[in-house]
């Protein structure tokens, strides 16, 4: 049963550590139905009482170290999951941690590398460039090569993070079973969302790979650079690059004044665009964090390829025709767009849920390209998404969030600048290539190949279709999700039930061997042990009625 879950037993110091952490910032009420929680909860702290709801969530999550911190930047881009104030609010959560000794680093890289160190680098700094709860990068040159930035995962990362998700997945199974079966989105996915990308951070070849890719695309784009990846030193856990001596953005005070920002800001978004639209694999947090300035070259640098969003060529269609019916202010079309491409679960009220979006919509109506702001609109679709408990893939919040991060970051280098009249710029650029004869002559070929396999199957499948409809044979297949839920709590009630008929029977059982039998002390032992057994199925049993009250 879920109530003794081998990763809660393997787990159990964690597990009280995280309840009690929640609970003393006011968050005990995510976990009033775990079992036996009460014994471990503390009250809530007097300050975290006096403090909103979204600071003490940054602050607990601060608090339980990296899985919990990369969960709540990974819940920072879900704008369709939380409001706009707790979004806001976990952007400030910092992944900077104390560095670890120096022999500790050479260790990871000893192992990884199968050499010493002295043998792969002419010199290593042994003091961190930055350290963050995963890693730290220190500064080397290789023996064969130039200066480069070495990435060392720490020790002992991988087993706490395998450690933090196995609880979270018992946590969020636990959840799922008293949640109604009508919830648009279901703890444990995610929680199998959160894993995806938990273990993508701590694979750097993953990272490497994704590095490599972005290098190829952008290898003819001005004004962008990809740092090189040195491959032959790089594993899982030791991440090799060129060194890029740049100026991050986030330091905007320290870029030499000789530099033109609006152009930098134009440079960024134009990236983000090409990453989207053209090539369907982003950056998904192209933060100032995450940017450097060359001074010499003016040119931008992205880092960190950890989380990156892909988009297939069919989503990438719809994206551009969606933003392009908002710009032209064509509500119709954006409804249509939305329920037929876009949303996972069925619109309840479709009507009420077309006003609201036309009025959303209406306010940007009237505005001026110039003046539109694209993090106002897309906060505010998403607030709608949440109020009528629609479900759209991730991924369309994760690009979305780009787009918009891209316009803060733009608006961070040059409080001038505007979005919105870029992106027009290039939808009209992609759209023209959409319908060049080049773009159009590949889709014809395609179509065609897919009515000629049409029309080469359809004899044949008619035919199948014919004979075993003829031998009564054809199944229907249908689902139905009241049916589900009827079925889930009759198998609920069934279980309780046997286990109902366990315990009396053991207490039957026990109450005539100990009667019958009291001068025998093998037998009277027998008794007891049932009456034993059957007192902690009655516990069990009372807990499993009651966690479903």
């Amino acid at each position: 049963m879920m109530l003794f879950n081998r990763y809660l037993v393997r787990n159990l110091k964690r597990l009280r550590q995280i309840l009690r952490t929640f609970t003393r910032y006011g968050f005990a009420f995510l976990f009033y139905r775990l079992p036996f929680w009460e014994r471990w909860g503390v009250r809530a702290l007097k300050e975290a009482r006096q403090r909103p709801p979204q600071e003490n969530l940054r602050r607990a999550l601060e608090e339980l170290g990296t899985t919990f911190i990369k969960v709540g930047q990974i819940l920072s881009t879900r704008l369709d999951l939380l409001p706009e104030e707790y979004c806001r609010e976990l952007r400030k959560l910092q992944d900077q941690a104390p560095p670890v000794g120096f022999e500790s680093v050479r260790a990871v890289i000893e192992k990884e590398l199968k050499k010493p160190l002295e043998e792969i680098f002419e010199s290593f700094d042994e003091i961190p460039l930055a350290s963050a709860s995963i890693a730290q990068v220190h500064r080397a040159k290789l023996r064969d090569g130039p200066q480069v930035a070495v990435k060392v995962q720490k020790e002992g990362v991988e087993e706490m993070v395998n450690s933090d998700l196995e609880i979270l997945t018992y946590l969020a199974q636990f959840m799922d079973r008293l949640s109604p079966s009508g919830e648009p989105v279901r703890a444990s996915e995610m929680v199998a969302e959160f894993k995806k990308y938990l273990l993508r951070e701590i694979d750097f070849l993953y990272e490497a790979s994704n590095a490599q890719k972005f290098r190829h695309n952008f290898a003819q784009f001005q004004g962008v650079r990809i740092p090189r990846i040195f491959t032959a030193y790089s594993t899982k856990k030791v991440l090799t690059m060129e060194l890029m001596e740049g100026i991050r953005l986030s330091q905007r005070e320290n870029i030499p004044q000789d530099i033109d920002r609006a152009h930098l800001a134009e440079t960024g978004v134009r990236a983000i665009f090409k990453m989207i639209f053209e090539d369907g694999f982003y950056h998904a947090d192209p933060h100032p964090g995450n940017l450097l300035v060359l001074p010499d070259t003016q040119e931008l640098v992205f880092l960190d390829f950890g989380m990156v969003g892909v988009v297939d060529e069919k989503t990438r269609e719809n994206m551009l025709a969606i933003l392009s019916a908002i710009l032209k202010k064509d509500v119709e079309r954006v409804m249509e767009l939305l329920e037929e491409e876009f949303l996972l679960t069925p619109l309840l009220s479709p009507l009420h849920f077309r006003l609201d979006l036309a009025e959303l919509l209406e306010r940007y109506v009237f505005v001026d390209l110039q003046e539109i702001n694209l993090q106002s609109l897309f906060t505010d679709f998403f607030y709608l998404l949440r109020r009528y408990h629609l479900r759209f893939p991730s991924h369309f919040s994760l690009l979305l969030r780009a787009l918009a991060v891209a316009e803060g970051t733009g608006l961070y280098l040059d409080p001038q600048f505007t979005v919105v009249p870029h992106l027009e710029a290039f939808l009209e650029k992609t759209f023209a290539q959409y319908f060049g004869w080049e773009e159009l002559s590949h889709k014809i070929t395609d179509y065609a190949l897919e009515w000629r396999r049409l029309l080469e199957e359809f004899p044949r499948r008619s035919r199948e279709f014919l004979v075993q409809a003829s031998k009564g044979k054809i199944r229907l297949h249908w689902e139905s999700e009241e049916l589900k839920e009827l079925n889930r709590r009759l198998e609920q009630a069934t279980n309780r039930l046997s286990l109902s008929v366990i315990l009396g029977s053991l207490l039957i059982g026990s109450s005539l061997v100990y009667i019958n039998y009291p001068h025998l002390r093998f037998l009277s032992i027998l008794g007891i042990l049932g009456y034993g057994i059957a007192a902690f199925l009655g516990v069990v049993l009372v807990i499993e009625i009651l966690g479903h009250r």
